[in-house]
């Protein structure tokens, strides 16, 4: 029998927070013996990462200093849960390798790291599918069918269900961490215990599903996208000067230095 995760649901910033620092703690003790130390769990909108390790990153007063682990909420949109999941935990074996081994220069993914990650069951890959390299600068993962964290990753979700909150705005391009789906989660969906549970529809749905599908008042891409193109803007540059200048498309612009017309090149 497993113990239901409670996750009191006060404000939406305790809910939200409360949540990643469950799936902390829960995988922690699933997956690393509960040897790794406190972070401080952030969220960061930044560009093409699902989120990042930043060790001895915060201190307080007292000087006690911990390490930062950030997910980035742009991208839980595009990403179904699992792979939000993945992206903790893919973030926790830095942790672990900056705190019981050997880490290579910063955000760089060795050996080490890569043979961690398969103990845990999780399959380096710079492509999230078969056959990537498992080392480099920018290498992503995919479960192992039946592995500890597939396993681990089946306990949490049932018991503390979905994200309590999302935001609206989802990046329009996917994150550089593109996963391999599909590794046979329908397999045996009844094997932990009764309780506090999700019914099975829902079980698939958390795990297989954009999350974007599981809400309904997120921002529609169409919207979003108009407004990209808005924000667009293209080069203008004087054949003679040689000066550039940025503007929105379409415009007449003339050189104040030689009387030339500017031409238009490509948006930016």
């Amino acid at each position: 029998m497993y113990r239901t995760i409670h996750i009191i649901m006060k404000s939406p910033t305790h809910s939200f927070y409360r949540y990643l620092e469950a799936a902390y703690d829960h995988f922690n003790k699933a997956l690393f013996n509960g040897r790794l130390p406190t972070c401080l769990l952030t969220v960061q909108r930044e560009k093409n990462v699902m989120g990042y390790f930043s060790a001895n990153r915060w201190t307080d007063p007292q000087g006690t200093v911990v390490h930062e682990i950030a997910v980035n909420p742009a991208y839980f949109a595009r990403h179904n849960l699992l792979e939000v999941l993945q992206t903790i935990v893919h973030e926790m074996v830095h942790n672990w390798q900056h705190c019981f081994g050997k880490p290579s220069r910063n955000g760089y993914h060795n050996k080490e790291w890569a043979e961690k990650m398969d103990l845990i069951g999780l399959i380096p890959s710079s492509t999230g599918r078969p056959g990537g390299r498992r080392t480099g600068q920018k290498v992503s993962d995919y479960p192992k069918p039946g592995g500890a964290f597939e396993r681990a990753a089946r306990t949490f979700i049932r018991q503390s269900k979905g994200l309590p909150w999302v935001d609206r705005i989802a990046a329009l391009s996917p994150s550089c961490q593109q996963r391999e789906r599909d590794t046979g989660w329908d397999e045996d969906l009844t094997e932990l215990g009764t309780g506090d549970r999700i019914d099975e529809e829902q079980f698939a749905a958390l795990l297989h599903c954009p999350i974007s599908e599981l809400f309904h008042d997120l921002v529609p891409s169409e919207q979003l996208q108009l407004a990209a193109r808005k924000k667009v803007k293209s080069r203008y540059t004087c054949a003679h000067c040689q000066t550039n200048v940025w503007g929105k498309p379409g415009l007449k612009l003339v050189c104040g230095e030689c009387g030339n017309a500017y031409e238009e090149y490509e948006a930016v």
